[in-house]
């Protein structure tokens, strides 16, 4: 892929019918609201990354990276769901109902994506010392479900609605990055997959905490005597959970750099890009305005003589 090196890098994702873009320190996110007006502004949530300089190194700037893409993302998808969708002033989602709801999301996440696999592993393989072969099967269990779950929320209008403008982000992105110019024209030849998306790294930090985590279960049986149940094992795994993250941006950083050069680097990001084959859909040119004007205007430049943008920080 042919890039423009005099364009800052930028990454985003898709909210309810609009697209979040950040790029260095600034965040922005544009909506398509139900007049067909498009909204956009900057998003107030200070990014972690831009503080001190350790979370710029190695592995640090994942870690980083995945707490940014939380916290700005979340701040992004309260702010388009009031926007996108129609409401009574009075009933705008609150912060209360934001928070139950996230903690609701992470405990179904905790305990499907990293209690149950663990407590399957261990009830197939009694005893618990195979580390590699539990924390083998456990991911297995975790890529299935992983699976499943995109699979099954693929079923439903509004999340397919997101998909479009996921496909929206990834088009915008790719012609961004290879200087086409006007934005939104050269978006429409674009492919929908995009080797840094946030679908495949997810899904390379399930494959490496597979060996990752393999090595601190044989450790950790080694210093106790005894094989941990899947309860304390999630209990020690969680807290190495971002520097498993770092460690999968990193790889995923270094492949997206070799992708034209290196078999290894296609190998590495093939497994993600078939999964975004499910987590995507091509956009047309309206979906891509709104990309358009949240790229611009987080890069500095000039969303477009429609666009509405707000002069508060939204989210």
């Amino acid at each position: 892929m042919e890039r423009c090196p005099a364009k800052p890098k930028a990454g985003g994702q898709a909210v309810i019918e609009g697209v979040m873009i950040r790029s260095g320190a600034k965040s922005a996110v544009a909506v398509r609201t139900p007049g067909g007006a498009i909204r956009a502004g900057f998003i107030g949530t200070k990014p972690l990354g831009g503080g001190r300089d350790i979370w710029k190194k190695p592995v640090f700037r994942g870690a980083a990276s995945l707490i940014d893409s939380l916290r700005i993302g979340l701040s992004a998808l309260n702010w388009s769901a009031d926007e996108a969708e129609p409401r009574d002033p009075g009933k705008k989602s609150g912060g209360f109902q934001s928070f139950m709801a996230t903690a609701l999301g992470l405990l179904l996440a905790l305990v499907l994506f990293a209690w149950l696999p663990l407590r399957l592993a261990l009830l197939i393989l009694p005893g618990g010392r195979e580390s590699l072969w539990i924390n083998l099967l456990a991911g297995g269990f975790r890529v299935t479900a992983f699976f499943a779950y995109v699979a099954s929320i693929s079923l439903m209008p509004a999340m397919r609605r997101v998909f479009v403008y996921h496909g929206a982000e990834h088009q915008t992105l790719h012609a961004w990055e290879k200087g086409g110019e006007p934005l939104q024209e050269a978006s429409l030849a674009e492919s929908p997959l995009h080797p840094r998306c946030g679908t495949s790294f997810l899904l390379l930090v399930i494959v490496l905490g597979i060996l990752f985590y393999a090595i601190v279960d044989t450790a950790a049986t080694a210093v106790l005597g005894i094989p941990p149940a899947a309860h304390w094992r999630v209990l020690y795994h969680l807290p190495l959970l971002p520097l498993v993250m770092g460690l999968g941006y990193e790889v995923l950083r270094l492949a997206d750099r070799h992708l034209e050069t290196s078999a290894l680097a296609r190998a590495v990001s093939a497994p993600g890009m078939l999964l975004q084959r499910m987590t995507t859909r091509r956009a047309g040119r309206e979906e891509l305005e709104v990309a358009a004007a949240a790229l611009m205007l987080a890069t500095g430049g000039d969303p477009g003589a429609g666009v509405e943008v707000m002069e508060e920080p939204v989210g």
